[in-house]
């Protein structure tokens, strides 16, 4: 596992994006990103803390230190990454995979430089939504029981991950078995041969 500090690396090299095989996804710029993450992340954040509040017991509000809040923000997103180099071969553990921030876009990110299968692709978006924010949900709302931070930390990664949501949407789009690749934060997919 590699760490980076700039932009995530290329997968897709210019030649082959000159050979017109590679088709652009519709994404948004990073800009675009940053804007649209702040009102889907409250309405995902609101829609997880109505289900806690409707599936399991209620639970005593208290306000914490400005610490532990901010080291719950930055375990969060710790956690997201790791989850999603998961879904990289060899769950991460390669030189190949890559963890990077891009200080000047404000985007912690995980890259890894070859092609991926669409699949891989939606479940690297997906997988820190449904284990961070809904898993602890339905564990709580089986179990019958609840915590002030584990509410907070499910809402949390709800209102961090939910653009991922939004994002494999888009990544639905392309047919099935396709490969996907990146320039910076730009996808491109192509049928796989």
């Amino acid at each position: 596992m590699l760490f980076r500090l700039g932009p995530p690396p290329n997968s897709l090299s210019d030649a082959e994006l000159a050979s017109g095989q590679w088709k652009k996804l519709p994404w948004p710029p990073v800009w675009a990103l940053h804007l649209l993450s702040l009102p889907i992340s409250v309405a995902a954040g609101l829609l997880v803390f109505v289900a806690w509040a409707r599936f399991t017991p209620r639970i005593n509000v208290s306000f914490a230190p400005g610490y532990q809040v901010a080291a719950m923000f930055f375990i969060i997103i710790v956690l997201g990454m790791f989850l999603q180099l998961s879904t990289h071969p060899r769950m991460g553990f390669t030189k190949n995979s890559v963890v990077g921030v891009w200080p000047s876009r404000l985007m912690p990110y995980t890259a890894q430089p070859f092609k991926m299968t669409k699949a891989r692709l939606v479940t690297s978006l997906l997988l820190p939504f449904v284990v961070l924010a809904l898993l602890p949900l339905v564990i709580a709302s089986i179990a019958r029981t609840s915590s002030g931070w584990l509410v907070f930390g499910s809402c949390l990664s709800a209102g961090l991950f939910g653009l991922n949501i939004v994002l494999s949407t888009l990544a639905l789009r392309i047919p099935n078995g396709s490969l996907v690749a990146g320039r910076g934060f730009q996808p491109y997919w192509r049928l796989a041969r």
